[in-house]
Order: C-alpha cells, then structure tokens, then sequence
C-alpha cells in the first residue's frame, strides 16, 4: 500500500463518486441523443447538454465535499479556493467524437496542489475504461479488473507508433510542418483518439503524442497518469504543460531531446 496523506486519499476516493456521477449522466445522453450547440464565433466548437449538466454535478459535488478547494472547468468560470487545492474537470473531452457517436470520447478529472496534478482519471464511459495516476503509479481499470500500467522502451523515432487528434485543426501551418516531420519518420500514425491516446502511451501500446492549441483542463489529468507510468509529458519546448499549448508525450524520456529538435524548428517558444 502505497503512503500517501490522508489529503490526497480523501480526493482520490471522491474522484470514484465523480466518476460514477459524470457517467450516469453522460452515457445515456450518448445513446439516446442531447441537445448540442456552436459556442464558437467562428468555425464549429461544440457544446452538448452531457458538458454542461455533468460539469454542473460534479462542480456541486466537489463543493459539498471539498468546499475549500478552487475548481477549474471547461463549461463555467473558475471557483478560487482557501486552500492549497484545485480540482480541474473536463466532463467530456473529445466532444467532437460524442457528437458524432465515436466512443472514444472521456471525462477528464485532475486534482493538483499548489498547481502541481498529483492525480488524474482518464475516464471512458463508453469503453468502460478508465486510466488512473498519482505519484509514482499508474493503473487501468476495465471489465476485466484493474491492472497497473507502464510505458515501454522505445529507442528511436523511427520504432515509434505516434497519434494525435487531428492535425489539420490543431496545428498551424510551421506546427503541422514539425509534425509531419516526425510523422513520416516514425513507424505509423494514429489520429482521433482524443484522450485515449494518452493513455496508450502510458499502456505501452503507443509511443509518442503530439498536439496542440490544448486548454488546462485538457492537459493536467494527463500528466499524473503517463509520469506515473514511465513517461513524460511536457510542452514542445521542455517545459511544464499544466496551463495546456503545445503537447508532446512519450512513453520513453529519450526521445524527448530529437523531438524537440524538429519541434523548435517550425515556431519561436511559448
């Protein structure tokens, strides 16, 4: 049994009632269809009656039980806290997906302390699915039980199998040019796993994630769960990913420095 302060127990327990809370609500919407709307000014940015209504639940659940912790969310403006910590949801990360009926979309749970994620659930209701991470561990929980997970050796870009959502819309111009310099280096692709893909890496089943344009709340339930497992996950300079930007995951730290070095070459740092 790993040690850990009675703090962090107490919200990695909540985090199961969030779990099961988020999916009542989210999975029957799913099947059964929900309202859906544009909130982008232009394009197409989606929002479904499953965002707002789970977000809404696990805000008031959150609150009820922690209410001294800072929330961050994707549907509604920032609770600031009295205490050390936050609570960072994305009801339904991969909305896209959800609305064309792709199962692979997921809810997004984090928990940091003094802006640090020490615990992160990657949650797929529809593939009844969950990765897990806090310090040191990371684990998946699926209808065959629970197993602990770890990423794989990989020592070369050309070994690697790399993903990401959806390169067109997430990454301009000098962006998808470094992208697809890996790409065409490594040993295939896979796009539109949102989520999920991440927690491939952290399986050991993928290598390399690489995105962009990502928010907060989309980016720090990752990182317990693939530094848990072996991995890394920083921005495309080196850097923290907390506050969301440009992405880049690997199941082996050492592909990190030759990654970098494409990725620097087709934009200036941020």
């Amino acid at each position: 049994m790993r040690e850990y302060s009675n703090d962090i127990l107490a919200r990695l327990d909540h985090m199961r009632a969030l779990q099961s809370a988020a999916r009542a609500i989210t999975l029957p919407l799913f099947y059964d269809g929900m309202s859906v709307t544009n909130k982008a000014d232009s394009g197409y940015d989606p929002v479904t009656q499953a965002d707002t209504e789970a977000e809404a639940l696990l805000r008031q659940l959150i609150q009820d039980q922690f209410p001294d912790d800072a929330i961050e969310g994707e549907e509604f403006d920032n609770i600031a806290g009295t205490s050390d910590w936050t609570w960072t949801l994305d009801p339904i990360d991969g909305t896209r997906g959800f609305v064309a009926g792709v199962p692979v979309w997921s809810t997004l749970i984090a928990v940091s302390y003094l802006d640090k994620p020490l615990l992160g659930l990657i949650d797929l209701p529809a593939l009844d699915t969950a990765f897990w991470g806090e310090p040191g561990h990371a684990w998946r929980e699926d209808a065959r039980g629970k197993a602990d997970i770890q990423t794989r050796s990989c020592a070369a870009i050309s070994e690697a199998i790399m993903g990401c959502t959806e390169p067109l819309s997430m990454l301009n111009a000098g962006e998808l040019a470094a992208y697809n310099i890996i790409r065409a280096a490594a040993r295939f692709s896979r796009l539109g796993l949102d989520a999920l893909g991440y927690g491939l890496v952290a399986s050991g089943r993928m290598d390399i994630i690489i995105e962009a344009d990502l928010k907060p709340c989309d980016t720090r339930a990752l990182i317990p769960i693939i530094e848990g497992a072996g991995g890394k996950i920083t921005n495309w300079h080196g850097g923290s990913c907390v506050n969301g930007g440009r992405v880049v995951a690997v199941g082996d730290p050492s592909l990190l420095p030759e990654l970098y070095t494409y990725l620097g070459r087709a934009m200036n740092p941020s």
